[in-house]
């Protein structure tokens, strides 16, 4: 069975033919590039839905490169390792030099790098770093954010913590004063 593309890229990518649609008659139909952005676990299953969704012949994006934070030094032995999303994307197959690793989103060889992918959206998820104006202003049609908590109901420092504690454990367990919920 197929998988489809995710409802918010299908909806964004439909606009976007419509506008471009006498454009991409006489080019031929060309996928629009997308950037992803992320680091932890929770971010490479987006970025593996991202992936498969874009493998589809169907499909009207394919993801161009992906950004992810640099190699950290992990476990006992403090051997450098990369980020999950740096992990999967190779396991998949995805060209290493479109892996990205800055060590902040403002390096000016990093955007140059950025630019000549020439994303229409940048999607990021649990990246880690706060993304520049300069940054912001590559993809045309923007950068989205996805998120897998219940923000803003629950902000701060953990808040899928916070969202999964308030949905699972009763209310007078969270009397505990190392558990409650601002």
């Amino acid at each position: 069975m197929a998988r489809c593309s995710p409802p918010l890229l299908r909806r964004f990518f439909c606009c976007a033919a419509k506008s471009a649609s006498a454009t991409s008659a006489a080019a031929g139909t060309k996928k629009k590039n997308i950037v992803f952005l992320g680091s932890p676990q929770v971010a490479a299953s987006v970025l593996d839905t991202l992936l498969a969704a874009s493998s589809s012949p169907d499909s009207a994006f394919q993801v161009a490169a992906v950004v992810t934070q640099p190699p950290a030094a992990k476990n006992r032995g403090r051997k450098l390792l990369p980020s999950a999303v740096a992990q999967l994307a190779l396991e998949r197959g995805f060209p290493g030099d479109l892996i990205f690793t800055p060590e902040r989103a403002g390096e000016e060889s990093f955007l140059s790098d950025l630019k000549g992918v020439r994303p229409e959206l940048c999607i990021t998820a649990a990246y880690g770093n706060i993304l520049p104006q300069r940054f912001l202003d590559i993809p045309p049609c923007g950068t989205v954010n996805i998120h897998p908590s219940l923000l803003p109901l629950y902000r701060g420092a953990a808040p899928v913590q916070r969202a999964l504690q308030k949905q699972v454990f009763p209310l007078h367990i969270l009397s505990v004063p190392w558990m409650q919920v601002q």
